[in-house]
């Protein structure tokens, strides 16, 4: 079969930033430095994609969204002008579109040109640049101008007291259906169902903000209904039906759900609740099986790759995800659709994978340099996660706002984003601190007891020991907090002291052997950033036999890297701890009788000696090391141990990994990560020949009939 004349081209996640908005400039440098993505080419990337899609004589082509680096007017602007252009050439060309997660709302929109924030697009500001989109001949209804949108709309603004410039959108606002009619029968047709999946208003956003986007995506019951009605009304008129997303409504390669779960919707294993029987106990992707969908296109993780899933009614239905053209192995792919309605009562679908080959870009310098072997370019460019470590390390080591750092103040910030709540400057030991530690007392022993108390509206500790008391009340506390702190940003936040105690530290862990053979942790851990199908028979030995370490619960690798850079953790911790002084305006006497209150000659006796005794924060945690450690002097090493034990540590921990992999288990991420990996993701990438239809539509099958 000729497939030389495509119907449909999609480019995906071309991420531009606008070149009147890049600068060989410092700033710019630390971004790429930390970046994977070719965001100097990208330009130079999307047009190459565009003459691809040209060249293949596509009539329609899909973009499911992150169009631009970081929500950036200019950088739309350039794809804007660049979509044009194409569409321009042939007055039957139409493009189809929807924003991904970069694209609105985006708080990190940026000039690296002229050092400042840039305007970023807010939605009205989107739907004015692609009106050309949204307003063409085949769009036959957008969501937001439906009454089930109105109506949740409505509910939304008053629910959260919108301010009146965010009121008119709401989630889904860009979703819409088109309707692309049959060549040979105007009775038939294909009608594409575009999702707006991205999160970028109140109701959805994460902390219920508006003018902020989220990195997740979603479909809420109300995006829902309206799909199902415009599926229905396209049945009707016997169309095949194609949905587009930004976001995967399924993984698409094994335990994607244990990695990367922010690029699949937040619903896509949850069943609605819904009194309309179409939706009611079916996952989002079940219902669009269901109801008679059997293609979804997608983007946002930067891979290639398709998923077939089987609901329990056996309908089966093909989650195809497209890469971005700025990360490797630069792809865009064209789909030939081909109407068999009057022979065969249905239509065939071909799909291609095609990779940019070459291409031609300005540098920093402002020369064009000629891209022959685009591929391996690629790969050049995509730094190994040393590079990325290190980079990363230096870069927040000398940010401008750590130079003159408020530690107090920009703790209480960082936390009060993070729970939703305002955590005071002043009097966060009394109003914070103790109520979100005080269940966990009393602590201690037959001979010791640690107690949390409250007197007169004030917590304290008390500890007690043969009738003897001690007391320590919060607001001391917090005073003899804030002067370590104050010794710790004039002391240990200096850039350099930073990078050298960090990079130690790791380049120790990364040293760990793995195996027999000369493999270490860095290489293990390497392996699985890279992501990177590299033409393996089979997994490495040493991987394999990492995995099995991991799959064993006895097998516990935060303690055995720590133990295996204890001595350097050691140093770093005696020489932080020994520069800390115990001292209020030069006196060391002043310091402890402003924080600590007796009661009992003993209790006066312990507290003289430790008086005596201490001198820095190192000399303290010797003292109480036994309490802490069960151990006459505390190492650096052991504290770590028992601080990643902790179960706040634990909780945060697992909040973490929960919010970047969408589970609570690091150990689970990693071993699904490197299972996920398979020889056929090479051939699919790397030989276009080997993604036909059949063979790439078997890439991972989920069955919900077994």
């Amino acid at each position: 079969m000729d497939l030389q004349n495509y119907d449909i081209s999609i480019i995906s996640d071309p991420h531009v930033l606008s070149g009147d908005l890049i600068s060989n400039s410092e700033e710019f440098i630390k971004e790429i430095k930390v970046e994977r993505k070719l965001t100097v080419e990208s330009e130079a990337l999307f047009k190459e994609a565009l003459a691809m899609v040209d060249k293949a004589n596509s009539q329609f082509l899909f973009l499911p969204g992150d169009l631009v680096k970081e929500g950036e007017y200019k950088s739309h602007e350039f794809v804007r002008e660049n979509l044009l252009a194409w569409k321009s050439k042939n007055e039957d060309r139409e493009i189809f579109l929807i924003p991904g997660n970069h694209d609105l709302n985006n708080h990190r929109s940026y000039d690296f040109k002229d050092n400042r924030k840039a305007k970023n697009t807010n939605p009205k500001e989107f739907y004015d640049l692609y009106m050309f989109v949204y307003e063409n001949k085949y769009v036959l209804e957008m969501y937001k101008d439906s009454t089930i949108f109105h109506n949740y709309l409505d509910r939304i603004n008053k629910e959260y007291e919108r301010e009146e410039k965010y009121s008119y959108y709401a989630h889904g606002y860009f979703s819409y259906i088109a309707r692309i009619p049959s060549r040979r029968n105007d009775s038939t047709g294909l009608s594409l169902i575009c999702v707006d999946t991205s999160i970028y208003s109140a109701d959805t956003e994460q902390n219920h903000r508006d003018n902020r986007e989220n990195v997740p995506g979603s479909i809420i019951i109300e995006q829902m209904k309206w799909i199902v009605d415009k599926i229905d009304e396209a049945k009707s008129r016997n169309d095949l039906i194609f949905v587009m997303a930004h976001h995967a409504l399924m993984p698409n390669f094994r335990n994607q759900e244990l990695v990367f779960s922010p690029f699949i919707i937040k619903e896509w294993r949850s069943k609605y609740e819904c009194d309309d029987p179409r939706i009611n106990g079916k996952t989002p992707i079940e219902v669009l099986a269901d109801n008679g969908v059997k293609f979804v296109f997608t983007g946002h993780l930067h891979e290639n790759g398709t998923a077939k899933y089987i609901s329990e009614m056996g309908n089966v239905i093909y989650d195809i995800q497209t890469g971005s053209t700025v990360t490797y192995p630069l792809p865009i792919r064209h789909i030939k659709v081909i109407n068999q309605v009057a022979e065969k009562n249905g239509y065939e679908v071909y799909i291609k994978t095609e990779l940019i080959k070459e291409f031609t870009y300005m540098n920093l310098n402002g020369e064009y340099e000629i891209i022959k072997d685009a591929i391996n370019y690629t790969i050049g460019k995509q730094l190994s996660l040393e590079d990325v470590v290190h980079n990363y390390i230096r870069i927040q080591a000398n940010n401008p706002r750590y130079n003159h750092i408020d530690i107090q103040s920009e703790a209480s910030r960082l936390l009060s984003n993070r729970l939703n709540m305002d955590i005071p400057e002043k009097g966060y030991v009394n109003d914070f601190i103790f109520p979100m530690i005080k269940d966990y007392f009393p602590l201690g022993n037959k001979r010791a007891r640690v107690f949390v108390k409250k007197v007169n509206d004030e917590y304290q500790f008390l500890i007690r020991a043969a009738a003897n008391n001690i007391y320590i009340k919060a607001s001391n506390l917090e005073e003899s907090i804030n002067i370590i702190l104050d010794q710790i940003e004039k002391k240990i936040l200096i850039p350099y002291k930073i990078v050298q105690n960090m990079e130690t530290i790791i380049h120790k862990a990364w040293s760990m052997p793995i195996d027999d053979d000369g493999h270490t942790f860095y290489d293990f851990v390497n392996y699985i950033y890279q992501y990177r199908p590299i033409g393996e028979d089979e997994r490495p030995a040493y991987i394999s036999k990492m995995i099995d370490n991991l799959n064993n619960p006895d097998y516990d690798i935060i303690d055995i890297v720590l133990d295996y850079a204890s001595v350097e953790i050691n140093q770093v911790f005696d020489s932080f701890t020994s520069s800390i002084k115990l001292e209020k305006d030069g006196s060391k006497e002043e310091f402890f009788d402003n924080l600590i209150q007796t009661e009992g000659w003993a209790s006066k006796l312990t507290y003289k000696y430790l008086r005596h005794k201490v001198n820095n924060l190192r000399d303290l945690l010797d003292f109480f090391s036994k309490f802490l450690t069960g151990k006459k002097n505390i190492k650096g090493v052991d504290l770590a141990k028992r601080i990643v034990k902790l179960r706040a540590v634990r909780r945060a921990k697992e909040n973490f990994s929960n919010q970047m992999f969408g589970q609570t288990s690091l150990r689970q991420f990693v071993i699904g990560l490197v299972n996920s990996m398979s020889d056929e993701m090479v051939e699919i990438y790397q030989n276009e020949e080997l993604n036909e239809l059949e063979k790439y539509f078997n890439y991972v099958v989920y069955d919900d009939t077994k």
